[in-house]
């Protein structure tokens, strides 16, 4: 699909357009997941069921590994052990 440079700019106003919304809509997203948590804690509940969802907020974990203490043990050599990832990214300034 070959485009002019008028319409490459329009898909770039359209690009910026969609994203300042979704930004928005984001920010909104985070307020009212605000507000439930809120709800959560005052409530001191973990669980609550409601007529269309269930609700829960819990303490979780995630155990990670320190890659400086892993180097400390095993030396400066860690290739074998690491995994890359390629991707492509676009990005508009």
């Amino acid at each position: 699909m070959c485009i002019t440079k008028k319409e490459l700019e329009k898909k770039i106003e359209e690009m910026r357009s969609l994203k300042a919304l979704k930004e928005e809509t984001e920010n909104e997203i985070k307020a009212l997941e605000h507000e439930v948590i809120f709800y959560m804690t005052e409530n001191n509940l973990t669980e609550e069921i409601t007529n269309t969802a269930k609700v829960t907020y819990k303490e979780q974990s995630r155990t990670t590994l320190d890659k400086k203490k892993l180097e400390e043990v095993l030396g400066d050599d860690l290739k074998p052990y690491e995994k890359t990832t390629f991707y492509s990214v676009l990005r508009i300034k």
